[in-house]
Formats: C-alpha cells, structure tokens, sequence
C-alpha cells in the first residue's frame, strides 16, 4: 500500500500516546490496518495483546478483511478487533465470577428497556413514549457518569428527577432479575470493576500492550474512562478521530475528550493528516472555508492535489417541491450528458421526513432510489421473534422476551393469564418462567391452561439442556417446533409477505449457524455470544449497507459519514432545518456545522447545495431563510443559477463575516497563550 510520508510517521509512531488527526478523505483506515501490521511484524508485538476498537461492527469486519491479505489468519483470530461495547462484554464474560450475573445474561435493547419502564412505573404517573425515552436518557446519563441510583438522587434538581432517580434504582433491580445488562452496563460495569479490581486491572494492563481506537471524536464520557484504565503505565496507544467530524453529541459523544488528552497524556504527540484523497481542490477549499467559522483548537487545513473541479451549484427553487424536480432535473441530465451512473448520486438531509416529496418524483419519473434509514434488519417482527426464543432457551429469565413469544405463535392464553403470571412472580420474587416451570397445580389457572403452560415450560427446559452441548439441533429444528410458517400464513395472508418473512428468518439462521462454525478470521462462537452481537448490531449501527444496484442513494447526513460519491446534493440549506431551530435556539451551531461540512466532504467532483424560498410548515406558508452555512462559502467557487436578491445578500454578509473572523483569531490567540 502506498503511503504519504505523514501516514509513514503515523505508523512508525508507536512508543507513548499517539493521536492521529485524521481529515475527511485522508486514508485512516489504511494507516490503521498498516500500523497493526507494523506492530506485529516490526515491533515485535504479539497479536494477542492489540486491541483495534471501531464503533461498528462492519467497520471491525473490514479491518479484519483488510488485514487478511497481509497476516496469518490465526493472527487476527488472536487480536481484539471490535467496538468498544463488544470489548466491554468481553472483559464481562472473562470476568462473569466477579458479576452478579449467569454467562447467558442477555442485553436489552431500547424495546425491552421500554417494556421494563412500562411494568414498574407508578400507575398513577401519566406517561407516553416520549416521556419513557426522557427516562431512558436520564438513565444513561447517569450510568456513563457513573453515578449510582443513589447519588442520582442526591444530584437529582426537579421532581422529574428524583421521580427518575427512584426508577433508576428499579430499573437495575429488574435488569439483574431478568439476567440481563442494557447497553450502557457494556462500558460503565467492566469500568468500575477495573477500578476497584486491583488485580483484575493489572491482569488487563498485561493482556493489552497496544490499543488503537478509530472514530475517537465519538467517544463518551464512559469510553474514555475504558480508554485510561486500560492503557499501560507506558500509554502505548494511537487514536484516529478529527475534531471537524464530530457530530453525535447527542448519542452522548464529547468533543472534549479529544481535549483533555493533552492534559491526560503530557507527552502525547499529535499528527496531523491533512491530504484528502477523495474531493477536487475546490470542495476541499469551500468546506475549509465552512469549518474554519468553528473554535478550532487544533489547527487543521485539509488539501487536495485531485483537479481544481466545478463550482458549487446553489439550485434554488419557490418551494420545496420545485427544489426537488430541480434536483431530479439535474440527475436525469447527469445521467443522459455526462454519463453518470445513479448510484454515483446521493442526496443528502438533515431529516428523514426530506426524503419523501423525492420519493414521489422518482416514482413518477421512473428513477430507481434507495433510501437509507434506520430500520435495522434486527428490528423486523419475525426476527425479533426469533431471536426471542432464541434469548428465552439460553436465559429462561429474560422476563422481555417470555412475553413476547407466550403467544407467538398463538397458544390462547391472553392478557389475564399473562397478568396472573405476573402477580406471583412479583409476590414470590422470581421470573415468570420460573412460575410456569413450578406450577403444577394452582387454583388461578383452569386444567386447559395449566396444561398448556406445563407444556411451555417443558419444551422451554429441553432446549435450555442442550443449548450449550447443540445448539446447532436447535437452529435447525427451532421453526418446526414452534410451527412458525403455519402461524405467519394465517396471520400475514398474503404469500408475497409470508416469503418475505420466511426468507428473512432463513437468512438469520445461516448467519447464526455461520457464527457458531467461526470462518478463517473469526473465531467460533456461543448461541449466548451470537445473540448478544446481533443485539449490538441493532443498538448501534444504522443501515449503511451498500446497494450494488444502480440506484440514486438517499439519507441523512449523519448516515452519510464514511461513505463518497462523485455527485452530492445536500438539500434544504435554509435556517430551521439545516442548522436546525433547536441548534439555532440552543447556540449550538457549531455541531450542526460540522456536519454540514461532513456532508461537503462525501463530494468527489460534484457538489450542489439546494434551498426555496418558501417552505410548508404544519400547514402554512413561511418565507424561507437561506442557510448562514451558504455565507461562510467563499463566493469565488459558487455558481448561483438565479436570485440576485441571494447574491446581493452574500455579498454584504460576507463583508460582516471577516470582521467576525478576524476577531476569532484574536480570540483563538488568546485562549492558547493563557490556557
């Protein structure tokens, strides 16, 4: 692989902290995968003692590609190479003596933690899903700060809070009942083990000899505290993030942490990769231009020796529907002109919602699309079904899952029978698998039903027997037992659907039957492991998964990230939707910039920003405010196809806008010389 002589310094910089300042487009995947190789085959380092952490898991799987080609497969299988909540559950497994917790433990996903809200909140406490989402994030909160239920509460500053606090403390208790752990334990538990585990830590510091994390501009609060109790005394580790790019405050994420480095590792030695290989001179120039409106504390300017390239197109249209059959204009003379491929296209939003008025177009004109959303192949019912069964069978006490298959298919005990359950497992302290599995007899429950729970329970235990010594028996004869196929005809009716569903519970199985024989890079895993990573799978990663059709691609900027196109539309460049009212109203226009330029930087040779001039809100007509993002562009490189109004207006605000820059650098100067 050819490299630059700053990805070459990059690589060799292995003795201490290391952080590497990747730039959008500048090769950090390559110097990642050369680094390890480096370590291995140069520095003497064994496979066993590096850790690589990612935040997806398809960005581990293709490190591990990546590295096949030039290591011994037994090699990888060796090494650490995951997200960081895959390492935590790592460290948990190793280390399950230490944890009130059985090895099939199970992880909640936000459903299942909703679900537990649902059954210990005060009935006299109205609530909606809204109000359930708010605990949770309060919860989290307090869980990657390490607060406890009850230091929660003393910290607590409303009634909200302390109402919040007291479910906290339920929340736990029905989390280790259920034998489970929800997202956030993944880092916060194995963290405060390795503090107060002297040996336990020191045992970790040995294993780990290097870590490298890639995406560091996304790490919490929590992961950073994984980060420094897991470094050896020497901080032999290399961190590859770019502070320009950091765009998921919201899921937690502190720009921060990339800050108090300095301050943590003195000696830490800072590279800077600023070649972007991807964009032409001129994308490279505008979205530097962007940027540089931001606080930057590290100094960082990206370049590009790629052709100097078109200018920024602004389209600008009356409405948002005459935005977008002028977007889908310039598509279908790209294509027809210039020769361009759809899946070279990609039109890019700051919310979901955007996408549909383009759906409508490219129905109407016969444009093949893909939307990129969300929805996670784990998160479809027959899936979620499955994988149900598949929980209950390893963990009997995954109370979540015991409802939702009680009656999938249907075995005619309703609601009542459900509640009754409930009423002794509460009153005797157990889970409801363990009342069904003791009830022989009960004067709740009339001969029909009591049989048809023993008969549960029974099936239940037989498969929980052999979950360990054949799990494979259990994939291949799970669908049988249940008579899933039978139950979907009658509920889904439609053959197409019931296809459908069959065909993605049969994908499921192959890849659960693939995981547990392992591959030449992968070792073989538990029906427990498999679950848990399918599980983190649909927490964490967004559906980014490439589609080899020709079609034009459609998603959000943050969905965006890691990927490039030759053609890039970035649409609705107007005040209230990008940077958005709650950035605008909370001063927190910086992140929405970042991801602004996130966006300018997925543009290999050509970059159009679009906007209207009144846009439909709730059902009124507003005059719409072009984006401030569009006056901080340098007007040099745009090339705007009407409205004058709009130039005029650039050109006074940019004269406004190097008297704030100036003063910026002032201010910058001024930071640096008393921090």
């Amino acid at each position: 692989m050819s490299l630059n002589s700053i990805q070459k310094n990059a690589i060799h910089c292995t003795n201490g902290p290391c952080l590497i300042l990747a730039g959008a487009g500048s090769g950090k995947t390559k110097v990642i995968i050369n680094k390890i190789i480096h370590l291995i085959k140069n520095c003497q380092y064994q496979p066993e003692n590096i850790v690589a952490v990612t935040f997806t898991n398809k960005a581990a799987h293709e490190i591990k590609i990546r590295l096949a080609k030039y290591l011994n497969a037994i090699h990888i299988k060796n090494m650490i190479i995951s997200t960081f909540h895959s390492l935590g559950l790592e460290i948990i497994r190793k280390e399950i003596k230490s944890f009130d917790l059985d090895i099939n433990f199970c992880i909640f996903d936000e459903k299942d933690q909703l679900s537990l809200l649902k059954t210990i909140i005060d009935k006299k406490i109205e609530y909606n899903k809204k109000f359930l989402k708010k605990i949770l994030f309060m919860i989290s909160y307090w869980k990657n700060n390490f607060f406890t239920p009850e230091a929660a509460k003393i910290s607590a500053k409303s009634t909200l809070e302390q109402e919040c606090a007291l479910l906290y403390k339920k929340y736990n208790w029905h989390l280790r009942q259920s034998n489970a752990l929800d997202f956030d334990d993944l880092i916060c538990i194995p963290v405060l083990l390795l503090k107060n585990n002297k040996k336990i830590r020191n045992d970790w510091k040995k294993k780990i000899s290097y870590f490298l994390v890639d995406e560091y501009q996304d790490t919490n609060n929590s992961q950073y505290a994984l980060l420094k109790i897991l470094t050896n005394e020497n901080s032999n580790f290399t961190l590859v993030g770019d502070d320009d790019q950091s765009i998921y405050s919201w899921r937690g994420a502190k720009l921060e942490n990339i800050l108090s480095l300095q301050k943590d590792y003195p000696n830490l030695r800072i590279i800077k990769m600023e070649q972007n290989y991807r964009s032409s001179k001129r994308i490279i120039k505008v979205a530097n231009s962007l940027i540089s409106n931001n606080v930057n504390y590290f100094q960082k300017k990206l370049f590009s020796n790629l052709d100097y390239g078109k200018k920024i197109t602004i389209i600008i249209g009356d409405n948002e529907e005459q935005e977008a059959e002028k977007i889908v204009e310039k598509i279908i003379y790209e294509k027809s002109k210039k020769k361009m491929h759809y899946k070279d296209c990609a039109i890019l939003y700051r919310g979901n919602y955007q996408a549909q008025i383009f759906e409508k177009i490219f129905i109407k004109k016969n444009i093949p699309y893909n939307i990129s959303i969300s929805t996670s192949f784990f998160s479809r019912p027959e899936i979620k079904d499955i994988l149900s069964y598949l929980r209950i069978i390893i963990n009997p006490n995954d109370d979540y899952a015991f409802i939702r298959i009680l009656n999938i298919p249907s075995r005619k005990m309703g609601v009542i029978t459900l509640q009754k359950i409930k009423k002794i497992a509460l009153e005797k302290n157990i889970s409801l698998f363990t009342v069904i599995k003791n009830l022989k007899e009960h004067h709740l429950f009339n001969t029909n039903t009591l049989k048809k729970l023993n008969s549960f329970s029974s099936w239940i235990e037989k498969k929980y027997l052999i979950s360990s010594s054949n799990p494979l028996k259990i994939l291949n004869t799970i669908i049988e037992d249940i008579e899933y196929e039978s139950w979907l005809s009658k509920t889904l009716k439609e053959p197409e659907k019931i296809k459908i569903s069959m065909n993605n519970i049969y994908v499921l199985l192959k890849w659960c039957k693939s995981m547990l024989k392992g591959s030449e890079i992968e070792i073989p895993m538990t029906l427990s492991q498999i679950i848990a990573k399918m599980t983190l799978r649909d927490i964490v990663e967004e559906n980014k998964e490439s589609d080899i059709n020709d079609t034009v691609k459609l998603m959000t900027l943050h969905a965006s990230k890691g990927l490039e196109f030759s053609f890039v539309f970035i649409i609705g460049m107007i005040d209230g939707i990008l940077p958005n009212y709650r950035s605008i109203n909370d001063n927190k226009i910086e992140e929405e910039r970042r991801l602004t330029y996130v966006g300018i930087t997925r543009a290999k040779n050509k970059l159009f920003l679009s906007l209207c001039r009144k846009r439909n809100e709730y059902g009124k007509w507003l005059d719409a405010e072009p984006s401030r993002f569009l006056f901080e562009l340098p007007r040099e490189d745009l090339y705007f196809e009407e409205n004058l109004s709009l130039n005029k207006k650039y050109n006074t605000i940019n004269i406004q806008k190097n008297k704030i820059k100036t003063f910026k650098k002032i201010l910058q100067n001024f930071k640096k010389k008393y921090q």
